[in-house]
């Protein structure tokens, strides 16, 4: 009972993360899954998955109810994402993933410091005017999904961690938005993953379950929080998880190497 209650915490401290930052939560779940639950490595990165879309249908609905979804950028960035999963997930088994994932520490954390950078100045649309969504041309919206979706089969991280940073440096889409937009296409590009861990037995659904019932409660407040926060405390706020984020795979990398 004891490890049950702790399970559903830890869900809804992954939820919070998850809705109020439009990232997938996995960097607090499988960490967690591993060291406090005492579960292999596989059932750390697969139970997360499945764990994962719940949260981001919930939180997403939110950012859909207050108007920050665009249609046009789930709908690209979804489909050429599982493109890029699939292949991402192929790629494992082909490439050392060590290196790679230290270069994606360090751009996670320049990124985390032009996110902070940023944190004062406006974006296009802060002013509350209504976005041109024709300015998300598809080709950059497919390029985004594929690099997203890539990432997310090869690394094992969260397609958010490159797509909000995608959509406000590329596409300066307004700061809420790319958090929202990017929680619903989470929801597409688990899909392929969970399916596949599940079948191979990484996924262990008592605890997958008990995780549920912490993160729709949590990604509801967490999204609630960011609809209703300044932007520029939102901002540094993701700044400071993506600086943690690098922060800790880069530490994990290079003491592989050693």
């Amino acid at each position: 009972m004891q490890e049950f209650l702790f399970t559903i915490l830890l869900g809804f401290a992954s939820g919070f993360t998850s809705g109020a930052f439009g990232i997938g939560g996995g960097v607090i779940t499988t960490p967690a899954i591993r060291l406090l639950l005492m579960r292999s490595s596989d059932i750390a990165l697969g139970t997360p998955l499945p764990v994962i879309f719940p949260s981001a249908v919930v939180g997403g609905f939110n950012y859909w109810r207050a108007g920050k979804i665009i249609p046009r950028v789930v709908l690209y960035c979804s489909l050429f994402g599982l493109i890029g999963t699939v292949v991402g997930s192929s790629a494992t088994s082909l490439l050392d993933t060590r290196y790679i994932m230290i270069i994606t520490s360090l751009l996670i954390i320049y990124l985390a410091y032009r996110t902070y950078a940023a944190a004062g100045a406006r974006s296009p649309y802060d002013s509350g005017e209504e976005a041109r969504h024709s300015r998300y041309p598809a080709p950059m919206l497919a390029c985004i999904g594929l690099l997203a979706g890539f990432f997310s089969g090869f690394l094992g991280v969260g397609g958010g961690v490159i797509l909000v940073p995608a959509f406000y440096f590329l596409l300066h889409m307004e700061l809420k938005e790319c958090l929202g937009n990017s929680l619903v296409v989470m929801a597409f590009l688990v899909l392929p993953g969970s399916l596949i861990h599940s079948f191979l037995g990484h996924v262990e659904w008592p605890v997958a379950l008990a995780m549920v019932l912490g993160v729709m409660p949590g990604s509801y407040m967490g999204s609630f929080f960011t609809l209703r926060a300044r932007n520029r405390r939102v901002q540094v706020l993701f700044a400071l998880l993506l600086l943690a984020i690098g922060i800790i795979f880069l530490f994990k990398e290079i003491r592989g190497l050693l």
